[in-house]
This record gives structure tokens, C-alpha cells and sequence, in this order.
């Protein structure tokens, strides 16, 4: 048990689903998506690529400014989301969905839909 996010991608035209990127109990990202979306478990958000490119400004001002992560993404509470400190292990999720949100902005989304989900 515990705090499982996906964002993968979907081919316009056969439906075939990828796997872009998973995190396991990254709650700050969780967070960022129950604010902004207002999602329960197993919900789904499309991304765009201003939403793409807003959340890597975050997690590189993050990386950038580790004093500012409480104020720029908090962790956030939930059943199983793991650790609630801004230690190494918050900061390698940073450094991790920062590599993964800056490459997606080079994502064809005439061809793809890229989409967020969690489970827990």
C-alpha cells in the first residue's frame, strides 16, 4: 500500500498507453494535483504544456532554492504518502520530476496526450 503516480502518455491515434514517469510517495506532487485539480484517487488530469512547463518552474526554483520548497510545493498529508520532511529523499523527487516535466514540454502533443494519475 501506499502513494503511486503515473504520467503517461496516449497515442492519439491507436489509444496505446505509455509509461512516462512514476513516483512512489512523492505527496508533495500528489498535493500540487488535489489543489490545482481537485482529484481523488484514481482521477486523471491532462496535462498541457503550460501546466508542464508551470510545474517544472516549481521543482527548478526548488532545486535552485531548497528553502523555498515549503512555500512552492508543500508535502501533504494522506493514508501511506510517506515522509513529510524536506530532507533528501523530498529532494531527489524534486531532482527526478524535474529531468521528467523538462522533457515532457518536447513531448509532440499533436500525436500524444500526456496524463497524470495517482492511486493510494
Amino acid at each position: 500500500m501506499g502513494l503511486d503516480m503515473y504520467i503517461y502518455l496516449e497515442d492519439k491515434e491507436t489509444d496505446e498507453i505509455i509509461e512516462y514517469s512514476y513516483y512512489r510517495k512523492f505527496n508533495a506532487l500528489q498535493g500540487y494535483f488535489v489543489k490545482e485539480y481537485e482529484i481523488e484517487n484514481c482521477g486523471k488530469v491532462k496535462l498541457t504544456y503550460e501546466t508542464i512547463s508551470e510545474i517544472y518552474l516549481k521543482l527548478n526554483e526548488i532545486r535552485h532554492n531548497p528553502e523555498k520548497a515549503h512555500l512552492l510545493m508543500p508535502t501533504f498529508p494522506g493514508p501511506f504518502f510517506g515522509s513529510y520532511h524536506y530532507d533528501q529523499i523530498y529532494h531527489a523527487y524534486v531532482h527526478q520530476a524535474a529531468s521528467d516535466f523538462y522533457h515532457a514540454k518536447f513531448i509532440d502533443f499533436s500525436k500524444y496526450d500526456l496524463y497524470f494519475t495517482s492511486d493510494w
